[in-house]
């Protein structure tokens, strides 16, 4: 593959980031099951994050852009807003070296970098926690009031004692034993079990297992 250079966006830089920045979000827009976007429906908002927020790039040795970060300050903090590697490049470590610069940068003005991750979007939760960083206790909800259907429906997500409904994506990338369990809990949930019999069940499992 060659080396790669991380390094700071600049305004020439305007095509290439908003080629990656289109791919970004129609890749999310697939697995959605949504229309995906010309790369010009993207200028406005990558304009103002070139001028506005701070943007790191990755560069193959023969100018090739196959990845970006986007980092923003809101209301006091500061919140990495996007990360994409194009997919070829998965898996070489390039989104980790995305995220530690803009780590760098963050930790120059402040000790806490925020990110929110959608729950059905496993593979960034995974990547997101095998970088060091730890859920909070805030939970974004959302009510789709034009078509309320267009995700391909809902399904139930365990949430402590209590299950609630989240989109369900034509692409998911759950694990095997995590597609059986949310099977499992939306047969529970089909028969009229609760939340609190959920936690119920799964604390008494658990005794069971720790007593073995």
């Amino acid at each position: 593959m060659g080396s790669i250079i991380v390094r700071e966006a600049g305004l020439e830089d305007l095509k290439g980031f908003l080629r990656l920045y289109a791919e970004f979000y129609n890749e999310l827009r697939l697995r959605q099951s949504l229309r995906t976007c010309d790369p010009n429906e993207f200028l406005e908002d990558v304009k103002r994050a070139l001028a506005r927020d701070k943007v790191f790039l990755a560069e193959s040795n023969d100018g090739v852009l196959i990845g970006f970060i986007r980092v923003s300050q809101r209301e006091g903090c500061y919140w990495v807003e996007k990360l994409y590697v194009r997919p070829k490049y998965r898996g070489w470590g390039i989104g980790r070296r995305l995220v530690e610069v803009a780590e760098r940068y963050v930790a120059k003005h402040d000790p806490f970098i925020y990110i929110m991750v959608l729950p059905q979007d496993r593979r960034a939760m995974r990547f997101w926690l095998h970088m060091g960083y730890t859920l909070l206790n805030t939970i974004e909800l959302a009510k789709n009031l034009k078509s309320p259907g267009k995700h391909g429906g809902t399904r139930p997500f365990p949430l402590l004692s209590d299950i609630v409904e989240i989109y369900r994506w034509a692409k998911e990338d759950y694990t095997q034993h995590e597609k059986e369990f949310l099977e499992l809990i939306e047969e529970f949930r089909k028969r009229g079990g609760t939340g609190d019999e959920l936690l119920k069940i799964f604390i008494n499992a658990l005794k069971t297992y720790l007593k073995k």
